[in-house]
């Protein structure tokens, strides 16, 4: 049901790899920021049946700009990962490879959250995970397609 640790780090650092490459000269929304960042690590899990682009067909300046564009979609923040197939996580234990958003998206690398930096210097750590995320307002696990 679930993707394997190992597939999870493979398919994380993947995509660090690929933000981190510095293709833009700038932070570039949706091209080099958590939300890029979330579509290649969805990508980078599931391949070609990854549908975490499906529903964006928009552009965005701010992360608060994302939120409510995606809600004139008619999606929460839950909806649209149900709709990627990623499985809201109600004990708010987090694991490697689970996604939450805080002030943006975070990934879990097993030991801190990350994300990437608006200065264009790539991903960084954002947090340490606790054993217990009170302060995310939603983590979810992927779910194998």
């Amino acid at each position: 049901m679930y993707y394997s640790l190992e597939e999870l780090s493979f398919a994380l650092n993947r995509a660090i790899k690929q933000i981190s490459k510095k293709e833009y000269k700038t932070y570039s929304r949706g091209k080099n920021d958590c939300f890029a960042l979330l579509h290649l690590y969805d990508y980078y899990l599931r391949g070609n049946k990854s549908k975490a682009r499906d529903l964006i067909d928009f552009e965005w300046d701010s992360t608060k700009e994302f939120t409510k564009k995606l809600y004139s979609k008619g999606y929460t923040f839950k909806d649209y990962a149900e709709y990627c197939n990623y499985k809201p996580i109600h004990s708010k234990r987090p694991m490697l490879g689970d996604v939450a958003i805080y002030q943006g998206v975070l990934i879990n690398d097993g030991d801190f959250w990350v994300s990437t930096k608006e200065d264009n210097s790539g991903v960084t750590t954002e947090a340490t995970v606790m054993p217990v995320e009170l302060r995310m307002r939603l983590i979810a696990r992927p779910v194998r397609s």
